[in-house]
């Protein structure tokens, strides 16, 4: 359009820059309603050149758009850049790497929390099928900086890498403490002896699928009822108890009380499992365990009775 329009602006001294662009515009597009033709023979031939060069140009662009839309990577375009913008805006999100079947299990337990995250895999049809309009995804290898960079990793509170090999998640563990040395990072071991490696990567947990699996088989063998009753509490969907762990900070009017005096149970419904204090384990306490300032509480219940908890522990002292 500009090189036609000021070729026949050279040529044609009558015609002004819309009378240009008016013949230029009716000429690539085929339309030629001839109300305004060049005069001059230099015009005339400028215009016999542009016609075939134009019109190809023209056809070729429409081509390339028509496919676009007709296989529907034109929506798939934009579906990606507004994932773009809201993985751009995501913040204490956490980061799956990996989208196989470890993976994705995660990413399934994260979805039905409600807890922000984005899916990288570099395996472009496994986001296609699996993830692709569910959940917040970047095409790339996880193992590369940029790739981490793009998913969001120096706002992320936490990655998971579950890739297959223990070697590349090993990669991952160090490449994320290397981008951001607070965030937590937790890891899959396949293999046994993996676990110290990936330990000394910097992971803060590791998890052996197969270390799980084994003593899940051994459980179900030995304690089927105990097995179901468990697995119908924490994963069927009628039944919505969960685990949580809060942090006790000042001024919480709990720090300083015992169990039976803090009256959690009555007040809430919850039931406290565990307390962690430091490095000390305080499994199944007692109620005669005093709070402390900066105890990590494990608790059981329903949502609303975990909601309630945490409302009970940052109420004001009165």
């Amino acid at each position: 359009m500009v090189f036609g329009t000021l070729g026949i602006l050279f040529f044609e001294k009558e015609f002004t820059l819309l009378d240009a662009a008016w013949l230029t515009e009716t000429t690539l597009l085929t339309v030629g309603y001839g109300d305004r033709l060049p005069k001059t023979m230099g015009g005339q031939i400028f215009t016999l050149v542009i016609m075939p060069l134009g019109v190809g140009i023209v056809a070729y662009a429409i081509g390339i758009i028509a496919g676009y839309v007709v296989e529907g990577r034109l929506a798939n375009l934009w579906g990606k850049r507004a994932m773009k913008n809201k993985i751009a805006k995501l913040s204490n999100h956490i980061i799956v790497c990996g989208a196989g079947r470890v993976g994705w299990q995660v990413a399934e337990q994260l979805s039905r929390e409600n807890v922000p995250f984005v899916v990288v895999d570099s395996r472009e049809d496994v986001l296609e099928k699996y993830v692709h309009g569910k959940f917040l995804y970047v095409h790339g290898d996880a193992l590369d900086d940029a790739v981490l960079l793009e998913a969001g990793i120096e706002r992320a509170r936490g990655i998971v890498a579950a890739l297959p090999t223990d070697a590349d998640n090993v990669f991952i563990t160090l490449t994320a403490k290397g981008i951001k040395a607070d965030l937590l990072v937790v890891a899959r071991a396949d293999r046994l002896e993996s676990e110290e490696k990936l330990r000394r990567a910097g992971a803060d947990k590791v998890v052996s699928p197969a270390v799980i699996g084994g003593k899940r088989l051994a459980m179900s063998i030995l304690k089927p009822v105990s097995v179901d009753y468990v697995d119908t509490v924490l994963h069927d969907r009628e039944y919505e108890f969960s685990m949580e762990e809060m942090i006790l900070q000042n001024p919480s009017p709990l720090i300083g009380k015992t169990l039976v005096e803090a009256r959690i149970r009555e007040e809430t419904g919850a039931m406290v499992v565990a307390i962690y204090r430091g490095r000390q384990l305080i499994s199944n306490p007692q109620g005669s365990e005093k709070l402390e300032a900066d105890d990590l509480v494990i608790l059981f219940g329903t949502r609303e009775q975990l909601l309630a908890f945490e409302r009970l522990a940052a109420a004001k002292p009165s």
